[in-house]
């Protein structure tokens, strides 16, 4: 076949923008995949008990981690350290975590945050991935003056979101009860912000204290119906993080509304909804803030940030129990139905 010069100088022409094109596309390729990371780096997890390690802050964190280009067992080590709810047993653990070796801890609560704020030698950067009490670590939420900043979560500010929520799905409530440990920091700061939302709605509140987390179980029966007006709201206590299912099985037996703050041991078990914030995004943007501190980044650059994306969960079958109806309104803004 004989080919014209016109022909041919198109076909050379044609041959050398599709093989740029495809080395074009390749540097391009490579130049969006993030970067691998230049060290095996150590984070350890400091969390209070078992199930603080599986919470979704700490799922979103690893999942966006890999993301970013850290593959555990190639350049990154993942280190869990469980204290215990024992007496000095959180400080003892705060400690033996400062002096590791890590390149920087992860906490998933303000208490923990606490203990190592509280050493007199602390060198090891600090990040909290869920703090309800962010001003307990640091003052300066723009620029954090210390090794500590993280991803504050409003739980105590959401509990007004939570009785307004029940407001709007019934009309006639007039009380909130809730259980609430003895001297818990957080479980104080959201009494007030149930206290602030309940004039305005005309609901009343009743505290029902607990000395330990133990002690829920003997406070339950102290909750009464008072023939159908009165709902429950979870205080993110550890007596209530501790004995879901007997409350969600209180509750259900006795026909009464209750809301939670956690995606586990809420809706998913019984409870007629859970209102939180996500968690699990919360954790991923925390990755990324914590991939800018391994990066180089000095604490005092990386401001703490309040995660603020709402969680809805709610349990059909325990509606109908009680006799809710959900409106369409409520339906459609629910993240996750639970049916059985």
């Amino acid at each position: 076949m004989n080919f014209t010069l016109k022909q041919a100088i198109f076909t050379v022409l044609a041959a050398i923008i599709i093989v740029g094109g495809y080395f074009s596309w390749q540097f391009i390729s490579k130049e969006t995949q993030p970067t691998a990371p230049p060290k095996n780096y150590k984070i350890g997890f400091l969390v209070l008990t078992e199930k603080d390690a599986q919470n979704e802050n700490f799922n979103g964190f690893k999942s966006q981690m890999g993301k970013l280009g850290y593959k555990e067992g190639v350049n990154i080590e993942y280190i869990m350290k469980i204290a215990t709810r024992d007496p000095g047993a959180l400080d003892k653990a705060a400690a033996e975590a400062n002096e590791a070796g890590w390149d920087i801890i992860l906490v998933g609560s303000t208490s923990a945050g606490e203990a190592l704020k509280k050493l007199p030698d602390l060198k090891t950067k600090v990040f909290f991935l869920a703090a309800g009490r962010p001003k307990a670590l640091v003052e300066n939420f723009v620029a954090p003056e210390g090794l500590i900043t993280g991803m504050g979560e409003p739980t105590a500010e959401f509990a007004g979101k939570r009785l307004e929520f029940l407001k709007e799905l019934i009309p006639s409530l007039k009380k909130i009860v809730s259980i609430v440990d003895r001297g818990h920091a957080t479980g104080l700061a959201f009494v007030k912000s149930m206290e602030a939302a309940a004039a305005p709605l005309g609901l009343k509140i009743e505290i029902i204290t607990a000395e330990n987390p133990g002690d829920l179980v003997n406070k339950i029966p102290l909750i009464k119906r008072d023939g159908g007006t009165v709902a429950y709201v979870a205080c993110s206590c550890p007596s209530n993080t501790q004995h879901p299912k007997e409350l969600a099985d209180y509750f259900l037996k006795n026909k009464m509304p209750s809301i939670s703050d956690e995606v586990e041991i809420g809706a998913r078990i019984g409870w007629l909804a859970t209102y939180s914030n996500d968690r699990r995004k919360a954790g991923e943007r925390g990755a990324v803030l914590v991939d800018r501190i391994l990066k180089g980044t000095p604490i005092s650059k990386v401001p703490v940030e309040i995660a603020n994306d709402v969680l809805l969960e709610i349990n059909l079958n325990t509606a109908k129990t009680l006799g809710i109806t959900f409106p369409q309104s409520v339906l459609s803004r629910a993240n996750k139905i639970y049916q059985e």
